[in-house]
């Protein structure tokens, strides 16, 4: 365990590690993504070699084993905050394919622990934090604690109001000169509009460094 992911899990959950115990056996693997392996993420993990790394939208935790197999690598002190209520996006609830990933035992989805087990077996656990809340709520307890994130990637929401919300939120927690991330980022408007739109918006200009769709943005220190 890094001593950041040692903070952390005393500060969110009272020192209780979450993966201890985890029964793997009952949960299988499935490591079902979009743009997991994305450049964007291992690349702003070696610019930034954060201590604190916030991902908003987590599914099956594809990006997080990404930035958190390359903060191993590179032996940084990291730890990845992973905050998702795991209970899918509307767009998961309209959709037959990823309403069925959702995997419902009576009723309620399961997706948590498919994103836990995915990180067991990648052995990544001594530096994921699993936070299973809504993205206002978790800023709420993050900014309370004292702790800004140093790299965030957000990929929740696809709505504009869902997006902009996110924005708001992490930008002002992000720390002075780290990176935001964004996910489904399509400057020509064809798959996602709204969180291009949103993007623009907030940021009162079309011109983001993005690839790929996803776009990065620098929170500069203030001078």
């Amino acid at each position: 365990m890094t001593a950041s992911r040692d903070r952390l899990v005393a500060n969110l959950w009272q020192g209780k590690d979450p993966f201890i115990g985890f029964p793997t056996e009952r949960y299988p693997t499935d490591f079902q993504g979009w743009r997991s392996n994305h450049p964007y993420l291992a690349e702003t993990i070696e610019i930034a070699r954060p201590s604190i790394v916030v991902e908003i939208g987590v599914w099956k935790g594809g990006s997080t084993i990404t930035m958190a197999e390359k903060a191993k690598a590179l032996d940084i002190d990291c730890a990845i905050i992973s905050v998702d209520t795991f209970l899918g996006a509307w767009d998961h609830w309209l959709s037959e394919q990823f309403r069925g990933d959702l995997k419902a035992f009576h009723g309620y989805p399961t997706l948590f622990y498919t994103f836990m087990a995915n990180v067991v077996a990648k052995e990544l656990n001594d530096i994921v934090v699993p936070m299973p809340l809504d993205s206002n709520n978790a800023a709420e307890v993050l900014r309370r604690q004292g702790i800004r994130p140093d790299v965030v990637h957000v990929d929740a929401g696809h709505d504009r109001k869902a997006v902009l919300a996110d924005l708001e939120l992490w930008w002002d927690l992000l720390a002075p000169g780290g990176y935001l991330i964004g996910d489904d980022y399509d400057p020509s408007f064809y798959s996602w509009p709204e969180v291009a739109h949103a993007f623009h918006e907030f940021f009162q200009t079309t011109q983001l460094e993005n690839y790929d769709g996803k776009c990065r943005v620098r929170k500069m220190v203030a001078r």
